[in-house]
């Protein structure tokens, strides 16, 4: 069974997911990174979308269409449960994880994607709808500053985490070394105004937000990987 979708049927089993995600990857890091080209084709889009996409403008274009789409991008509920709550908490740490792996410049990209594809998993109606699309708003944010400062020069680095297989993440890149600490504090605004806007898109709605302050303290869990 996809690990998400495990997740969404056993909380108890996010929590721990969550965890080794990180132990495992703090252990092996090496075993998880693989060079991919700087240039040439990009891979056809793991959500179906459409492999046409240039170098140039893939990260915008797919960003700007996961944050305008109003289909729901897989089945979810229309209220906050527990377990997916639990499995986006867990997602979030295991993304931390995996851009924990590779070095300082390229974490604002890694972060971008591994958001991207947090996203694509999330309803877009329902009581996560503005969760969704505070996330998909910095997942574009950061993907942006990305490519501001991107440095062609270096390899592009593919992510593999054996525990979450069924994501299929996309190669990062690095920023321009003289570009790497600023890029970093921006990217690190970036998720302090998320977090803001998660906690605020549902003050008065208390059963909501207890699920939203969840989402928020795991998305700030990620700041550290910015500040290092």
């Amino acid at each position: 069974m996809p690990l998400f979708a495990a997740l969404l049927l056993a909380p108890g089993l996010a929590e721990a997911a969550a965890v080794n995600g990180r132990e495992v990857l703090q252990e092996n890091a090496a075993l998880y990174l693989h060079k991919a080209q700087v240039r040439g084709t990009p891979s056809p889009s793991q959500f179906g979308g459409d492999s046409s996409i240039g170098e140039t403008g893939g990260d915008a274009a797919e960003a700007d269409g996961v944050r305008s789409s109003s289909t729901p991008s897989s089945v979810g509920p229309a209220s906050v449960t527990n377990s997916v709550t639990s499995a986006v908490v867990a997602q979030i740490s295991i993304s931390s994880a995996a851009c924990e792996a590779v070095g300082t410049a390229y974490r604002t990209d890694c972060l971008a994607k591994e958001l991207q594809a947090l996203v694509k998993k999330l309803p877009a109606q329902g009581e996560y709808a503005a969760a969704r699309e505070a996330l998909a708003t910095a997942s574009a944010e950061l993907a942006g500053l990305s490519r501001q400062n991107r440095d062609n020069s270096q390899p592009r680095l593919r992510i593999t985490v054996q525990a979450d297989s069924e994501t299929k993440r996309r190669p990062v890149s690095a920023v321009k070394p003289e570009t790497v600490a600023e890029t970093n504090a921006k990217a690190l605004a970036i998720l302090e105004d998320t977090t803001t806007v998660l906690l605020r898109s549902v003050e008065g709605n208390n059963d909501v937000a207890l699920h939203y302050q969840r989402i928020a303290q795991a998305l700030n869990s990620s700041k550290v990987l910015l500040r290092s």
